[in-house]
């Protein structure tokens, strides 16, 4: 029953917290719908108020943590060359398999602090611009370390022996994990 809670709450969290419970009949055809419906309720993730299922602010986080996952999933795959239909499809399934804390541990290269090393896991982008980061060293399992962030500005990244710059939106699409000491 998890992952059909979780498909609720990713669905509520992508229709701005909201649907009425005919449209969620309609697209999910659990035959156990009203159990699950009533688990929500129980954990404090949904209310029911006329004829509408309502994210609470505990679901709103649960929702939206579990489309960023998908997300994250479904870029991966695409990266890799998976065709976008199927990235989808697969990341619906594989979304309910990653363990929250493997996730968790994954942060954009724009939170990363002066002077720490991180590990280049996924560039999250179109074909073009990840192939133009990957032509640049940034490849999975490079390691980078972080020489000066400017407050608004571009940041400066030490990789594979040389000194790169990159502006923040293009390295808040790079993801990597702190290297562990």
């Amino acid at each position: 029953m998890k992952e059909e809670k979780e498909e609720i709450l990713e669905y509520l969290f992508r229709k701005k917290g909201e649907a009425s419970t005919e449209e969620i009949k309609k697209e999910f055809n659990f035959i156990n719908l009203d159990e699950i419906l009533n688990s929500l309720i129980n954990e404090n993730k949904i209310i029911i108020e006329n004829g509408k299922i309502l994210l609470t602010e505990k679901g709103s986080i649960e929702g939206e943590d579990i489309k960023n996952k998908h997300e994250f999933v479904e870029d991966f795959l695409k990266n890799i060359g998976v065709p976008e239909n199927f990235a989808h499809e697969k990341a619906c399934e594989i979304e309910h398999h990653i363990k929250e804390d493997k996730y968790k541990s994954l942060i954009p290269l724009s939170e990363v602090k002066e002077g720490e090393e991180v590990e280049v896991v996924l560039i999250r982008g179109g074909r073009g611009f990840v192939q133009r980061l990957c032509d640049l060293g940034l490849t999975p399992n490079t390691k980078i370390k972080i020489l000066r962030k400017a407050p608004f500005g571009p940041i400066e990244i030490s990789v594979r022996g040389y000194n790169l710059a990159l502006g923040r939106g293009v390295v808040s699409k790079i993801w990597v994990r702190k290297k562990s000491s």
